[in-house]
């Protein structure tokens, strides 16, 4: 785990703003996920987590602690002829796995190559392109509650998802973190 003060957050988001936060936190597990919600009670202090930062415009200095995902990794739950299952961290960059699905053969994502995020922003924007959205090709969401910190596993439907649209900008924002 990667904890910062007064940090520079020009590298963590596209529009490069010179400006700061007063804490940064970038975790890669759900372990010191949990950890970070015990040590800084989240639901009670002003916080933001983000992904990619491509959809972030920071006008200044940012007074709280700023959250970042570097949860990794692919892992092949299930495969046959028809489809694959694959379980990714969502701290992955959403180009990187489109890349590797198609490396692997494994198509109906490459409509969604070259879009900036992270694998867990691209369930809460429902990210597309040329007729495909992320939400066609999610099974499930694995999230950690905020308000316990125990793991949620949302469904496909359970999801909502429509045009550029999911739950985790409706009922559940700020009320989960995207783990995979």
């Amino acid at each position: 785990m990667k904890v910062l003060q007064n940090c520079p957050l020009k590298p963590f988001h596209t529009f490069g703003m010179d400006v700061k936060a007063s804490f940064f936190v970038e975790y890669d597990s759900v372990d010191e996920l949990k950890n970070v919600l015990s040590q800084y009670d989240m639901p009670c202090r002003k916080w933001l987590h983000i992904g990619g930062g491509s959809n972030l415009l920071f006008t200044g200095d940012y007074q709280g602690a700023v959250l970042h995902s570097a949860i990794k990794g692919y892992e092949v739950l299930d495969e046959n002829e028809e489809e694959v299952v694959v379980r990714v961290g969502a701290g992955e960059i959403w180009d990187d796995f489109v890349a590797y699905s198609v490396a692997n053969g494994w198509y109906g994502a490459e409509n969604l190559s070259l879009i900036p995020g992270e694998v867990g922003a691209s369930a809460v924007q429902n990210v597309g392109a040329y007729g495909v959205e992320a939400g066609d090709l999610i099974e499930n969401v694995e999230a950690i509650s905020l308000s316990d910190a125990s793991k949620r596993c949302f469904t496909h439907d359970e999801c909502r998802f429509a045009y550029r649209y999911s739950i985790f900008k409706a009922e559940e924002k700020g009320r989960n973190i995207i783990t995979y």
